[in-house]
């Protein structure tokens, strides 16, 4: 009996290790889209250092630098990227052609090399109709609600936290609703 219950209790111990270590390992893993601008050009157009996903190709869509990208000009890109994409010219790109594609792109967006999201039928291959369907829903995404054009202004990422570096306005909620961290609650119970 008393073989049983030490083992149970090390199994449990063992759970809860490997628990707080997944959620240790959780923290440090990168959410795609990450947006980082790789050229210089690109930078000044956008006015910006980083982007959301997706949006410097949109950007690159704006042929009369207006700083607004119109769903006519989206129409003229999606073909000409798509061709750009498909780099043996067989009229459907591969998973290895698309994620090729999406390194050549003037930022750094890991949601347009995921294969996944430009092939809803899950066929391997995707053809510029489903390419022109995924570019066109994300450029609805952006899109300005009374024009209907996206704005550039409007694609930039908001700047990262520096690691390490806790929100003040988060700290001091946690601190009301009495959410504090462990040790500093046996801090203050032993003061």
């Amino acid at each position: 009996m008393i073989r049983t219950l030490t083992l149970a209790w090390l199994v449990s111990l063992s759970l809860c290790v490997s628990a707080q270590a997944q959620a240790d390992e959780d923290e440090l893993v990168r959410l795609p889209g990450q947006g980082e601008i790789r050229t210089e050009g690109l930078r000044e157009k956008a006015k910006a250092t980083r982007l959301k996903p997706g949006a410097g190709l949109l950007i690159l869509f704006d042929q009369d630098e207006d700083g607004r990208i119109s769903a006519s000009e989206i129409d003229a890109g999606i073909p000409i990227a798509f061709e750009s994409a498909d780099e043996n010219q067989d009229g459907h790109q591969t998973a290895l052609e698309q994620q090729d594609w999406a390194a050549k792109l003037p930022t750094r967006d890991d949601s347009l090399a995921n294969p996944f999201r430009f092939d809803p039928n899950l066929d391997r291959r995707v053809d510029l109709d489903e390419f022109t369907l995924v570019i066109s829903n994300l450029g609805q995404d952006y899109a300005d609600e009374i024009s209907g054009d996206i704005l550039v202004s409007d694609l930039k990422a908001p700047r990262p936290r520096p690691e390490g570096r806790r929100d003040e306005a988060e700290e001091v909620l946690r601190e009301r609703r009495g959410d504090r961290p462990a040790n500093r609650r046996n801090q203050s119970a032993s003061e």
